[in-house]
């Protein structure tokens, strides 16, 4: 037998000794080679991840962060910002967080100021050399920290910015970071200013407005609220010595709580002013202050209502997924909104006034201050709430009428069963139809009164369209409801919001039995002055933290009528305000000075009074009534009578920003088009 083995090209032998009749190979291992480039990249990748790390949590990475306007901001914990981007409440609700100005603050305030906290505060830049050394001597000689050497600036930096403090590195960082920031903040408030000086009154000014002084009071005005029931104007220079003593200590030189105290801390300032030349000995001897028997109360900050209906909108946009619900907890949260505070207090005032002015006349059964009411104005382009007021006094029925409360719709529905008919059969505002009571032929299979209770204005025979709408007329909105036909009618009132589920097929409905909200209702009337398109309403525009945005609010239209229909109706709800159920109660006037257009709404024994109208720019829902319903406001009283002044005088105060464009209008020549139905 051959012993020979042929070799293999790709095996070498082995050396060393050969076995009998067999060749050992020998394999050559395989070495990996990684290129030199990715070998580059991952090291690269490895260093960037160590200095990230390290970066995010330094001072540097949280100046880069950082935006100094915000050390001008209110001190809340979240920020609600109106229309035109102004503050327009805070939370938490109660007490005024909103920044003082420098020119509120009394010179012995500011004195007294900075004789506590920062002596040289308009010489340095921002931090205080001098101070520093003199606190890193005393820290050294007591072997522990002492003095911080924190200016005002530097204090202003620690309470905005919240660098975290929880261990003896992140406390020296801080303190890196307050020595970075304080300079940054006094140029951008020079900048901002024009002015050197002018910017470090500014920046004393915003440190006023966010010191805590005690019993959870943050800023000077609720401090000079708190302290002594007056404005910070007022303030007194022992009250300013008092409240400049409390900043080191809140709780220990509090008056409630230990006057001793209280008073050492104060005649430690003021030998501080008087050595600083900043007051004379003469003054000093007087200096004196009396705090009120108990911390007042706070005042609340905004109606109460708006306030709580944007945590339930928050908190909506939390459960569809839009915002995370951490961002509710953040102190860096700012919620931008579209409500107007100019409108808002004319609305406030008008409403309760007129309440108290029906709970005032003859005939008035009910109790003084139970009578509600609700408004809501809708800006008309974007469909953002401007204005909503939700009752008389939150703090004694917290209930909101307007975004809440359903109550029967009642005439003030009738404006969608004219246009699902007019949008069917392409009618206008001057087609007739009779005012006379639906036979059983003509209800078909809809059950219910055939000849309810009518207007007086109208007599049975036939009458164009826009005078069934202007007079309210009963008979003629079932017979057009008849014609019109349930689904066309269910259709646009599913489609403006104002029904989720079919109504029942009686004339009552109709006749407006169902039940809407003010905002809805509203909302649904917005809809013929933007010729036909449907917006959803709402009160929140945008969020940001930090200064991102973390949602913005897409408004979107869809068409529900068209914009012919848009037109007829319009113009048949002017005539309402002028010849019709509101004309008598200054509607006449009101219609021949401004282009406006609306519908009463009076629910069976006066249970609910409406009025809800537009101009080219705004839309506005006035109800009023009993949130538990069926109690008479006033008998013989219409929703003319009792709403409508209350939305004239909302009307005429708008401000000059909300325009009044003309609108459609009834014209002659339209009555050659008419036809009898």
């Amino acid at each position: 037998m051959d012993n020979d083995i042929e070799k293999h090209p790709a095996v070498e032998e082995t050396e060393g000794p050969e076995l009998p009749g067999f060749t050992l190979p020998k394999v050559a291992p395989e070495v990996v080679r990684v290129p030199v480039r990715k070998r580059i990249a991952k090291l690269l990748k490895l260093a960037f991840l160590i200095t990230f790390l390290f970066f995010a949590g330094s001072p540097l990475w949280w100046f880069v962060k950082s935006n100094p306007e915000w050390a001008f901001e209110a001190g809340a914990d979240a920020l609600l910002v109106g229309r035109s981007d102004e503050l327009y409440l805070s939370w938490p609700e109660y007490g005024d967080r909103s920044p003082v100005a420098y020119s509120e603050l009394p010179s012995h305030l500011v004195n007294a100021i900075k004789a506590r906290e920062d002596q040289r505060f308009h010489e340095h830049p921002g931090f205080d050399v001098k101070g520093l050394v003199r606190a890193a001597l005393v820290d050294l000689k007591k072997k522990r920290i002492v003095q911080g050497g924190s200016t005002v600036t530097m204090q202003l930096v620690e309470r905005v910015y919240g660098y975290p403090q929880n261990s003896s590195l992140q406390k020296v960082r801080a303190k890196v970071f307050e020595l970075m920031m304080a300079p940054r903040i006094e140029f951008h408030s020079w900048k901002k200013q024009k002015d050197r000086t002018e910017g470090k009154n500014a920046v004393m000014a915003a440190y006023l407005s966010r010191v805590e002084f005690g019993h959870r009071t943050v800023g000077i005005r609720e401090a000079a609220h708190c302290y002594f029931g007056k404005d910070v104007s007022k303030l007194t220079l022992g009250e300013s010595a008092y409240i400049a003593g409390l900043i080191r200590g809140p709780s220990v030189n509090n008056a409630y709580r230990s006057p001793e105290n209280a008073r050492e801390a104060r005649d430690a300032v003021i030998a501080n002013m008087e050595r600083l030349g900043m007051i004379t000995p003469s003054q000093a001897d007087k200096v004196q202050f009396f705090v009120a028997s108990e911390p007042l109360r706070k005042g609340r900050s905004g109606d109460g209502f708006v306030s709580a209906a944007v945590r339930r909108e928050m908190d909506q946009l939390v459960i569809d997924g839009k915002i995370s619900s951490d961002y509710l907890q953040s102190n860096r949260l700012k919620v931008y909104l579209g409500c107007d505070p100019k409108i808002e207090e004319v609305a406030r005032k008008t409403l309760v006034r007129n309440l108290k002015k029906i709970e005032g006349r003859d005939g008035f059964r009910g109790s003084k201050g139970k009578l509600q009411g609700g408004v809501v104005v809708i800006d008309n382009e974007s469909g953002a709430v401007i204005t909503s007021i939700g009752g008389r006094d939150f703090d004694r029925l917290s209930y909101d009428c307007a975004l809440q409360g359903t109550r029967a719709v009642a005439s003030a529905g009738k404006p969608f069963i004219y246009a699902a008919l007019m949008d069917k059969e392409r009618l206008n505002a001057f087609d007739e139809i009779s005012n006379a009571g639906l036979t059983k032929s003509e209800a078909g299979k809809v059950k219910g009164l055939l000849s309810p209770r009518e207007t007086k204005a109208l007599d049975e025979g036939v009458h164009p369209l826009w005078k069934g709408l202007a007079y309210s007329s009963n008979r003629m909105t079932l017979r057009v409801g008849a014609m019109a036909g349930q689904l066309p009618w269910h259709r646009l009132l599913r489609e403006t919001g104002l029904i989720d589920e079919p109504l029942p097929a009686t004339t009552a409905s109709w006749l407006g039995t169902f039940g809407v909200r003010p905002i809805d209702l509203a909302a649904a009337y917005a809809v013929f002055p933007r010729g036909g398109f449907y917006t959803e309403p709402y009160l929140i525009r945008r969020v940001e933290i930090d200064g991102r945005t973390v949602f913005r609010r897409r408004p979107r239209s869809k068409r529900v009528v068209s914009t012919r229909t848009s037109s007829e109706i319009t113009a048949s709800l002017r005539q309402v305000v002028k010849v019709g159920t509101a004309s008598p109660y200054g509607g006449k006037q009101l219609g021949e000075k401004l282009p406006v257009a609306g519908k009463t709404g009076t629910s069976d024994d006066v249970c609910d009074a409406w009025f809800v109208g537009y101009s080219s720019s705004v839309t506005v829902a006035v109800w009023l009534g009993y949130p538990e319903g069926n109690r008479t406001i006033l008998k013989g009283e219409t929703g003319g009578s009792l709403a409508f002044p209350v939305w004239k005088e909302i009307m005429e105060n708008l401000p000059e920003e909300y325009l009044f464009e003309e609108l459609p209008a009834l014209t002659d020549e339209r009555t050659i088009f008419a036809r009898r139905w």
